[in-house]
């Protein structure tokens, strides 16, 4: 049988072998590249706002108006109500809006445009916050819309449910909102002045300037 020596390895051949290994070391230790001057780029940030939820009172609808009060755009999301079901175990909400105030305009149906409806509306009770999945409408800073919110399915026995009194104001950084009335079911029926929207307006300020590094 052959035999097969392995001749030891020479200096040089250690030096070859390693050299892969302290490149690597090398190349970790190097610090990042970080550019002096940072990208800009525009990202959309998102806020609310909620009036209260303690009804004592309710029929089948609201309406208020909301201000953008910020420097940036605002997008309405969604919405929560205070709703109290009914036999039936889903609701029907529509949301409509108009340009400038509600005010006076609470039993004109040609003073609204429909922002959308919610078919799959699941009433959580009296002071609970109920989601309504109804958006789209951007106000720019300085716009005025009056809004109506209206429980569409409403059928005597369960409610929209608001407070007495107001005109009240709920404000922060973004939005105001000013409460105004509550409405009887079919839309645009009667009104019941002063009256206080229970609930939270979602929305998205666009845009909102961020700076990125490069990390290379």
């Amino acid at each position: 049988m052959k035999r097969f020596a392995i001749a030891p390895l020479t200096a040089l051949a250690v030096v070859l072998l390693a050299a892969p290994l302290m490149a690597q070391m090398d190349n970790s230790a190097t610090p990042p590249n970080v550019p002096a001057n940072p990208r800009s780029f525009l990202v959309a940030g998102g806020g609310s706002l909620t009036t209260l939820f303690a009804g004592n009172n309710g029929f089948a609808g609201n309406t208020f108006d909301i201000e953008n009060v910020g420097t940036q755009p605002v997008t309405i999301l969604s919405w929560d109500i205070n709703c109290t079901p009914g036999p039936n175990p889903l609701e029907t909400v529509t949301v409509y809006w108009k340009v400038g105030t509600a005010v006076g305009n609470e039993n004109n149906p040609g003073a609204w445009t429909l922002m959308g409806v919610d078919s799959n509306v699941t009433c959580a009770g009296l002071d609970l916050p109920t989601p309504v999945a109804v958006g789209g409408v951007t106000l720019n800073p300085g716009d005025l819309f009056g809004f109506y919110i209206d429980l569409t399915s409403y059928d005597g026995i369960n409610l929209l449910n608001y407070t007495n009194g107001g005109p009240n104001t709920y404000t922060n950084p973004e939005i105001e909102l000013t409460s105004n009335t509550g409405q009887s079911s079919p839309a645009f029926g009667g009104s019941f002045f002063p009256r206080i929207w229970n609930g939270t307006v979602y929305y998205d300020i666009v845009p909102v300037e961020l700076q990125s590094f490069d990390i290379e």
